[in-house]
């Protein structure tokens, strides 16, 4: 008969703009999780609840960083929960002034000025690309994670998901889909369809392929505040698009503790 053993793990929960991450601190202890334990704690009904699971990790080359969607994929990037990793990082006594990670997005620096003012860079050369799909005509954009984004006028009011899905099955490993509108020169609006997880109340990286993309699709310039379900971000660039610093909110919702159980 098989032994099963139960071993409790902390963690942390947070959010940004009501995009709710589950942080992992594994700077200490080696993380081993499965797909299937990711989904099962995502679950708002019968688990802790969240958008993403952050692994947070350190080793002789410094910090790095891993983020899971809801549905257990990997995903590469996450502009919000960088922010996120600021805050427990700060609250953990870390100095997060200029402070690297590492990740399958890229290199990212973060800055914690308060609560309200966290910031990060993506230092990388950001891939835009014109594409028209099922007619319409909208911008691709790596961020370190994949994006399309395109500009609804109907904004506010229309059902997003069933276009999110066309768009998701374009694409070999899907994308999250940003639909934008103008408000003026320096301000638009966003709503987000997060690749394996649905609409969100914000995506910090979303936030950052929109302003680069309105900039053609709208005529908009930086810096440009995005205006999302759960808030506002502030968002600034290069003309080379190169390095582009995200700004705004995250807050500690609680601390918890899961049973896990190891056979």
């Amino acid at each position: 008969m098989n032994q099963v053993k139960i071993n409790k793990l902390n963690f942390e929960k947070l959010h940004g703009l009501g995009n709710d991450f589950m942080l992992l601190d594994g700077r200490t202890v080696a993380i081993d999780i499965s797909a299937a334990e990711i989904s099962e704690w995502a679950n708002r009904r019968t688990g802790v609840g969240f958008d993403q699971l952050i692994v947070l990790g350190q080793s002789e080359a410094g910090l790095s960083y891993r983020f899971f969607n809801a549905d257990g994929g990997e995903a590469e990037q996450c502009g919000n929960g960088q922010r996120a990793i600021a805050h427990y990082l700060h609250h953990q006594g870390v100095k997060v002034h200029n402070l690297k990670l590492s990740g399958q997005g890229g290199d990212v620096i973060l800055n914690y000025l308060d609560e309200d003012h966290i910031s990060v860079t993506f230092e990388q050369t950001i891939q835009v690309e014109q594409q028209c799909i099922a007619g319409i005509d909208g911008y691709y954009v790596e961020m370190g994670n994949p994006h399309w984004v395109y500009h609804e006028p109907q904004l506010t009011t229309k059902d997003l998901e069933p276009f999110s899905h066309i768009v998701n099955n374009h694409f070999k490993t899907g994308a999250n889909v940003e639909a934008i509108k103008k408000i003026d020169d320096h301000h638009i609006q966003l709503r987000v369809i997060e690749r394996g997880v649905g609409e969100t109340q914000a995506c910090g990286s979303g936030a950052c392929a929109a302003a680069i993309a309105s900039a053609t699709l709208l005529q908009t310039t930086t810096p440009l505040t995005v205006s999302m379900l759960g808030g506002d971000l502030k968002v600034s660039y290069d003309l080379v698009c190169d390095k582009i610093t995200l700004t705004g909110p995250a807050r500690a919702v609680y601390q918890g503790q899961l049973a896990v159980r190891k056979k």
